[in-house]
């Protein structure tokens, strides 16, 4: 089976990636170069414990504040559209109870497939740098931490995946170099970090080695479709055709998915992070870290840490002031105290794809028999990207919608031009 991948970000690599692997011949089209934007900058934890979608309870009101206040867990930026104003009324109603439930269920079904798939990446041989050391949610009082520990009430399967740190002392068992006053955590052991620029290029090798063909600078133009099946991708390098499409472009999802008559429900969420270089392991995390009261998550690396913050919900474009990066910097230092400073690059900020309910959407795009989407990752993306391929390719291979993958679907949206 011949398939065209739009995209050529982490998503689109570990689809293209597992495609080749089952004997499919692979074209991947990268409008720019591969591995940009928020695959290139994101946090580098990979967890098999965050299935909340963003638009959880509470989020709203987060939300509004942010218009008021800077330096909040999720920022809006105002856009006069009627469709960003849909957008943010289906994020909203998502935020209650039930619909949160039922994102959350959804979610956990790539969740539960996390650490197996990268354990199968490393059993196919890819090299890429990847530590297990687990990740921690940390809290400064213990009313914030009963609060981040409510959530995993209605969900006892996610929950058993945490364990509880409710003193000083068991926090900084996990993590010596966090900085005294942090009292509270709770610590999931089995996620991992993944540098994401090495996994890609690992990927980009296994693609080649298995035949794939990655075409950059291929920017597409439309797509030729006739009775409910794409059988050509136009591109300013050509036209690609292909018996199954994916279109796994990130934010620029939206758009293709509109050009095939589908009103994907899905803006775009900035997000910015910093690298910080030094040589002294003690001196930084030990484990990835969550901040409940400054909102970043910093992760070590072989070179240092990574720094991230922010999910800036219609955001148009990559960038980031100067003193958004400064704070982060500030809230790192408070964070740990004994990282030094002399060496941080200079700030990076990407788009990434927020769906409407929080939740990625995986599977046809609806009308269409062979166009698939798979896009909405949110900050999810480097973590979900195997356990994406997976199911899209059982969904190709079985020719017909899965009932396992239907709260994925991009049918849920029942949205039409």
């Amino acid at each position: 089976m011949s398939v065209v991948i739009i995209g050529a970000g982490v998503v689109g690599l570990a689809a293209a990636y597992e495609l080749g692997k089952r004997g499919h011949k692979v074209v991947l089209l990268e409008k720019d170069t591969y591995g940009q934007g928020p695959s290139h900058g994101n946090a580098a934890l990979v967890t098999g414990v965050l299935s909340f979608p963003v638009p959880a309870p509470g989020s709203v009101g987060v939300a509004a504040k942010s218009l008021l206040k800077s330096g909040q867990a999720i920022t809006l930026v105002p856009q006069f559209s009627p469709a960003y104003a849909a957008f943010l009324l289906r994020m909203a109603l998502a935020t209650r109870k039930h619909p949160f439930a039922v994102g959350t269920m959804a979610q956990d079904i790539l969740t539960v497939k996390v650490l197996e798939t990268f354990d199968e990446y490393a059993k196919d041989g890819l090299v890429f740098e990847s530590h297990e050391r687990g990740s921690m949610h940390v809290f400064n009082n213990q009313a914030e931490f009963e609060a981040g520990m409510s959530v995993f009430e209605p969900f006892a399967d996610i929950r058993s995946r945490v364990v509880g740190l409710e003193t000083a002392e068991a926090v900084h068992e996990v993590d010596p170099a966090l900085a005294a006053g942090i009292s509270y955590g709770y610590y999931a052991k089995t996620d991992r970090q993944v540098e994401p620029e090495s996994l890609m290029k690992a990927l980009v090798a296994a693609i080649k080695k298995q035949g794939g063909e990655l075409v950059e600078h291929a920017e597409v133009l439309d797509f030729v479709a006739k009775n409910g099946k794409v059988s050509a991708v136009v591109t300013t390098a050509g036209v690609y055709e292909a018996e199954q499409v994916v279109i796994a472009a990130g934010v620029g999802s939206r758009k293709l998915a509109g050009m095939l008559g589908f009103s994907l429900p899905q803006y775009s969420g900035g997000g910015y992070s910093v690298d910080v270089h030094y040589a002294d392991y003690e001196a930084g995390p030990h484990t990835s870290v969550l901040t409940s009261a400054s909102h970043i998550a910093v992760t070590p690396l072989d070179w240092g840490l990574r720094a991230s913050s922010g999910m800036i919900i219609g955001q148009r474009y990559p960038e980031v002031k100067p003193r958004l990066i400064a704070k982060l910097l500030s809230d790192l230092k408070a964070t740990y105290p004994g990282v030094p400073l002399d060496d941080v690059e200079p700030g990076w900020a990407g788009l990434r794809p927020m769906s409407a309910d929080g939740v990625p959407v995986i599977g046809l795009v609806p009308g269409l028999s062979n166009a698939y989407l798979a896009t909405g990752h949110a900050m999810l993306g480097l973590t979900y990207a195997p356990a994406t391929a997976k199911v899209l390719a059982e969904s190709m291979e079985a020719e017909r919608p899965l009932a396992a993958y239907e709260l994925l679907s991009p049918s849920r949206f029942k949205l039409r031009k």
